[in-house]
């Protein structure tokens, strides 16, 4: 499977400049993700509020930090065919609702 990042990850990453590994932590759960596939990586589940099936969200754990998933990273992705495109790359609590969220993830799929 291919991946491919949004132009606008760029701008997720220096939201999360403060967090110590976050690319660390996109590039190891990448390399899981690519050898065990959608079904086998666990944390991933349909991301609900747009109408679309092909749209997923997963929990990362963070690297370098003592936190399990649930106060982690956040990936939005796509999966068109053979290619994945990520949406968005955040962190539990940067964004406020899941209502934002959907906006971002919107705004991103134009």
């Amino acid at each position: 499977m291919k991946i491919i990042y949004h132009d606008d990850i760029k701008k997720d990453f220096k939201n999360l400049k403060r967090f110590p590994a976050a690319k660390e932590s996109l590039e190891a759960w990448e390399r899981f993700f690519i050898y065990k596939g959608i079904t086998e990586t666990p944390g991933i589940e349909v991301f609900q509020g747009l109408g679309r099936k092909n749209i997923y969200k997963a929990r990362i754990v963070p690297l370098k930090e003592n936190l399990g998933k649930s106060k982690g990273y956040r990936l939005i992705f796509q999966i068109e065919e053979d290619t994945c495109m990520f949406l968005v790359f955040s962190r539990h609590g940067i964004y406020k609702t899941e209502n934002e969220l959907i906006k971002i993830v919107k705004e991103r799929l134009k």
